[in-house]
């Protein structure tokens, strides 16, 4: 290969780069530019963290509703008889 081919494999990649960049960046859809401006990055983290801390929630409760669940094992023997077993 050529520098030629060099140079615009370079000018593909950063275009490539510096629009994936200016997606993730830049505003979200129906955003101006004002004191309430955010990126679709800084929406996504937000969405993710609000996921994060319903799940979190979730499995508090389900916990919770485990830890109030009898023990499988009380009241039981373990399955062991005393010796007398079925004739």
């Amino acid at each position: 290969m050529g520098k030629g081919s060099y140079l615009l494999i370079g000018a593909v990649i950063g275009a490539a780069a510096a629009a994936l960049l200016g997606y993730l960046f830049g505003p979200a859809e129906g955003t101006t530019y004002d004191e309430n401006y955010r990126s679709r990055l800084d929406f996504a983290l937000d969405e993710g963290r609000r996921a994060a801390a319903a799940r979190e929630h979730e499995l508090r409760h389900k916990i919770e509703e485990y830890r109030r669940l009898p023990s499988p094992s009380a009241g039981q023997t373990g399955g062991k008889s005393n010796g007398a077993g079925p004739a």
